[in-house]
C-alpha cells in the first residue's frame, strides 16, 4: 500500500463512526431503550464525546469517535447498573456488541470463591491485606445497594481507615468506598456482581508493634456460598491460635498458609516480621562518581556489517583455495 493510502486509511480509523448493538445476556436479545454514553479519559478525566439510546432493534450509533486515538469506552446505564466495552484502536468499530443483564437481589447466583488475608509484620506496625474473590456463573447480575454485596471486618485498631479495590470481569481495578454498618466493625461494599469474576482488595495498617494478637472476624453474605478464609504468613512470621490450622508452606516464597476453622471471630497470635512484597529500590549513590552500566560494547552495533565482512573474506578465500589447489590443477590444465 502507498503512504498516501494509509495515511488516510489511518486517519478515517481515527474518526470512524461507532455503531452496534445491545445485547441482553439473560435473554440472548437485543435490549432497546438503553442509555449509550461514548468517553474518552484524558488529563482532565472522562470526556463526553457523545450520548445515545439503543432503539428499537437494540442497535446504537456514534457518528464518530475522538481523533487523536486511544482507548476509548463505551458505557450502557440498564436497571441502575453500569456495563463498560473497552474500545482500543485495535477493535473495530462496527457491529460492537454491548451486553447488558438482568438485574436479581438474590445473592445465591454468586459464590465467594477465594478469601485469603495476608498478614505482614514490620517493626511498627501490621499491614493487613484481605483479597476476595466473587464467582457468578449465571447471567444476571447480583445487586443489593441496601446490604452491600461484600462485608469485612475491620479492626478497631485501623481507626476506620482501609482501602479498597474491586476489579469486575475484563475491567480494571477501581476505587470503591466502604461504608459502616449497624454493626460494630463490620463494613460493607457496594459494587454490582456481574456474570464473571469479580475481585475485592481490602487494605489497611495495624499500628501496633509485635508482639500482637489479630482479632478478625469471617464475615460471610447471607445466602452466598462461601469457603474457608485462608490467612497468610509470610517467612519468618508466625501466627498461632486455638481457630487456626496450618495447611502447609507455599513452595516458591515459603509463606505458611493457615485455614480459620469456622465462621466468626477468630484470634491469631503473631510473632516475627517478614512480607512478601518486593524490597525497595536501594538509596541512590551520593558520591561524585560516574555511574557503572552494564551494556554490550560498540562493536555489537555493526555486528551485521561485520558479519557480512567476513562471509565475504572467507568467500574470496575459498575461491583462490579452488583455484590454485593441485588436485584440481590437471584438470584445469586441459
Amino acid at each position: 500500500m502507498k503512504p498516501f493510502a494509509v495515511f488516510f486509511v489511518t486517519a478515517a480509523s481515527l474518526c470512524a463512526a461507532i455503531d452496534g448493538t445491545v445485547i441482553n445476556g439473560t435473554t440472548g436479545k437485543p435490549q432497546p431503550g438503553v442509555n449509550i454514553t461514548l468517553v474518552k479519559p484524558g488529563q482532565q478525566g472522562m470526556q463526553t464525546i457523545g450520548t445515545t439510546v439503543s432503539d428499537a432493534s437494540g442497535h446504537f450509533f456514534f457518528e464518530k469517535d475522538q481523533p487523536g486515538g486511544g482507548p476509548q469506552l463505551l458505557q450502557a446505564l440498564y436497571s441502575g447498573i453500569n456495563y463498560n466495552k473497552l474500545m482500543t484502536p485495535n477493535i473495530p468499530t462496527s457491529n460492537v456488541e454491548l451486553n447488558v443483564f438482568e438485574a436479581t437481589k438474590l445473592p445465591a447466583v454468586a459464590r465467594v470463591t477465594q478469601q485469603m488475608m495476608l498478614i505482614e509484620p514490620s517493626a511498627g506496625s501490621i499491614a493487613v491485606s484481605e483479597n476476595v474473590i466473587i464467582q457468578n456463573d449465571s447471567a444476571t447480575t447480583y445487586s443489593n445497594p441496601a446490604t452491600g454485596i461484600l462485608r469485612f471486618f475491620l479492626p478497631p485498631p485501623a481507626n476506620g481507615q482501609v482501602r479498597v479495590q474491586v476489579q469486575g470481569p475484563q475491567g480494571m481495578p477501581l476505587p470503591r468506598a466502604a461504608e459502616r454498618t449497624e454493626t460494630d466493625g463490620i463494613y460493607k461494599v457496594d459494587y454490582p456482581i456481574k456474570p464473571g469474576e469479580t475481585q475485592f482488595e481490602e487494605d489497611y495498617v495495624l499500628p501496633t508493634p509485635s508482639p500482637f494478637t489479630l482479632r478478625g472476624q469471617v464475615v460471610n453474605v447471607k445466602g452466598m456460598a462461601a469457603g474457608p478464609l485462608r490467612l497468610i504468613a509470610p517467612r519468618g512470621v508466625t501466627l498461632a491460635g486455638a481457630d487456626l490450622q496450618s495447611v502447609g508452606t507455599e513452595p516458591k516464597t515459603q509463606a505458611t498458609i493457615y485455614n480459620v476453622a469456622a465462621p466468626g471471630a477468630f484470634t491469631a497470635a503473631i510473632t516475627g516480621i517478614g512480607s512478601l512484597r518486593a524490597p525497595e529500590t536501594t538509596q541512590p549513590d551520593q558520591s561524585d562518581s560516574p555511574p557503572v552500566t552494564e551494556g554490550e560494547p560498540h562493536i555489537y552495533n555493526h555486528m551485521l556489517w561485520l558479519l557480512g565482512l567476513a562471509l565475504a573474506i572467507l568467500a574470496v578465500g575459498l575461491l583462490y583455495l579452488y583455484t590454485t589447489s593441485p588436485v584440481r590443477a590437471p584438470y584445469a590444465n586441459k
